[in-house]
């Protein structure tokens, strides 16, 4: 047979050399449906705040629904570890907080996943500090009327914590101070703080984000910041080195947005993109800086070696200080 004759002919039989040449993943653009963004902590953290400013955008950009799905517990834990056991087929993530490193390191028993072999890092997100917060119906108006309480009555404060910071530094500070104090865990900081205005706890430290909404309601009052410099939104709150304070190691809480191990290269260039321009939005910035988060997003690579660098510094943290799994 002539091919010169039949031009038809001749493309069908060049079609599968040419497929042979195509990628598969061309043949199917990501996302082909809506991905579904786990968050470790409940509705009114800090995580879901961030995560609910990013999704709407998120979507419009990637042309498919972004779908919360909270999951709060066992500091993080739980939603680590059911995104490590998901397809690795990038409609699984999670908005992982510095726990993802910091509970392997030895802030947890028993943690059912490791932070470099079960995820696949995608972007860096955001970055926030602490503060402590009382209940505003407690006669401490300053730090040092707070310690001299605590010191004055050791054993019988109870101090709250809903994420990975006020478990540290809840318990930094009250071995600082050299005072027994009683640690209250909680699966998401929201709970935590409807117990301190309750007072079923005492102090906690918390995040700026979900602090500063109850310091404006009159429901809580900030005492100390762990930021190296005072914030604007609590410029009147004194860091942890102008309360004296020594050995109280810095520590800001960061956000990353990771997948399964294994998640595809098209997947995770796609979503580092599109995140990227959604946090580098003017708008969005000055709406995250307005709650005390600063958008950071970075390369995968990027995160990668930041989470290692990270870990260590968890593992050495943890070991001065002596803190026990909880």
């Amino acid at each position: 047979m002539n091919l010169r004759k039949h031009p038809r002919r001749r493309a069908l039989l060049a079609l599968p050399a040419a497929l042979a040449l195509t990628p598969i993943a061309a043949l199917a653009a990501y996302p082909e449906r809506a991905v579904r963004l786990v968050l470790p902590f409940g509705p009114g953290s800090a995580t879901d705040t961030l995560m609910r400013l990013v999704a709407e955008p998120l979507a419009a950009a990637l042309g498919q629904s972004v779908v919360i799905d909270n999951r709060p517990g066992a500091l993080t834990t739980l939603a680590l570890d059911h995104v490590a056991k998901s397809a690795p087929d990038g409609y699984t993530l999670v908005a992982a907080t510095n726990s993802i490193v910091a509970n392997p390191a030895g802030v947890q028993r028993n943690v059912p996943f490791d932070p470099f072999r079960d995820f696949t890092p995608i972007t860096r997100l955001a970055a926030t500090s602490y503060v402590l917060v009382v209940a505003a119906d407690k006669p401490w108006k300053t730090i040092g009327e707070f310690f001299d309480h605590a010191r004055a009555n050791p054993g019988k404060l109870n101090y709250g914590s809903g994420n990975l910071g006020g478990v540290l530094y809840g318990g930094m500070l009250a071995r600082s101070i050299g005072v027994e104090m009683t640690h209250v865990p909680y699966k998401s900081t929201p709970p935590a703080l409807i117990d301190l205005i309750g007072g079923q706890v005492q102090w906690m430290f918390t995040d700026v984000v979900t602090a500063s909404a109850q310091v404006k309601g009159g429901k809580v009052r900030a005492l100390l910041a762990t930021a190296l410099q005072r914030t604007a939104l609590f410029p009147d709150v004194p860091t942890i080195a102008e309360a004296g304070l020594r050995g109280i190691a810095d520590m800001p809480a960061w956000f990353g947005l990771f997948g399964p191990a294994g998640l595809p290269a098209e997947a995770v260039e796609r979503l580092n993109r599109e995140v990227t321009k959604v946090l580098n939005q003017p708008d969005l910035r000055a709406r995250l800086l307005a709650l005390g988060l600063e958008a950071t997003p970075s390369t995968p690579q990027a995160l990668a070696a930041f989470a290692r660098e990270q870990s260590q510094s968890y593992v050495r943290l943890i070991k001065e200080f002596g803190i026990q799994p909880e």
